[in-house]
């Protein structure tokens, strides 16, 4: 009967001295649930703990769970949990070491992959210097051969030419012609004229057509070879 008595004495003694604050039987007690007034005036209600760590307690309580350090705990509350100040701070300090290794890895990886982003950009930027070098040797050498074609076609046209006014006699007919004065022809060399005349006018329209291309090819390298230096100003 004595033990029986003794036993309920402690039990009321430990009831007295955490009324107010809260109360946890153990840590391992993790279905046990009580009220817990902080030090802020927050109450966690129907608090139960999850985890302990040497500077604190995560408690989940009936809005959610909370991390809540023993300095934000009643006196009282630390007490009982043997919250010890300098293991708390030993605790806190690896964590804060933790961080900033972390930091520091992370900035040193971060700048890693700045500089092979860097190196990728020069590379994309060398590689279209590339291309663009090799459209503007494309651009010169049709324009090379636009002006070629562009020569042989005025040749030709030189040589129907003489070849039409040869086939003219001054002592007959006189006719107009493309070059803008009269000349005479004979009716045996009509229809030769008249051949010589007909091809003047075809590579007549095929010359302006490829002086047009040749026009058009300079205007794109000329593009071309600004574009090109653009490229390599902004690269250097």
């Amino acid at each position: 009967m004595k033990k029986i008595t003794a036993r309920f004495a402690v039990l009321a003694a430990l009831a007295l001295l955490f009324a107010g604050t809260a109360v946890f039987a153990a840590d391992t007690d993790k279905a046990e649930k009580h009220d817990l007034k902080l030090k802020s005036g927050k109450v966690l209600k129907d608090a139960f703990i999850l985890d302990r760590k040497p500077n604190g307690i995560t408690f989940g309580h009936k809005d959610g769970c909370s991390f809540v350090r023993f300095t934000d705990m009643p006196d009282k509350v630390q007490k009982y949990f043997n919250y010890d100040p300098e293991e708390a701070a030993n605790y806190e300090k690896k964590l804060e070491d933790q961080k900033k290794a972390n930091r520091k890895a992370a900035e040193k990886q971060k700048a890693k992959e700045q500089k092979q982003q860097a190196e990728q950009d020069k590379r994309n930027r060398e590689r279209r210097i590339s291309q663009q070098e090799q459209t503007v040797r494309k651009l010169e050498l049709q324009l090379e051969e636009a002006k070629k074609k562009l020569q042989n076609t005025e040749s030709t046209v030189r040589q129907d030419r003489g070849a039409l006014v040869s086939t003219l006699s001054t002592n007959q007919v006189s006719i107009d012609n493309p070059w803008g004065f009269r000349v005479k022809t004979s009716n045996n060399n009509g229809a030769v004229r008249n051949k010589l005349l007909k091809e003047v006018d075809t590579l007549g329209a095929k010359r302006d057509n490829q002086a047009q291309d040749v026009i058009d090819l300079q205007l794109k390298l000329e593009a071309a070879q600004k574009t090109l230096e653009k490229m390599k100003e902004s690269n250097s």
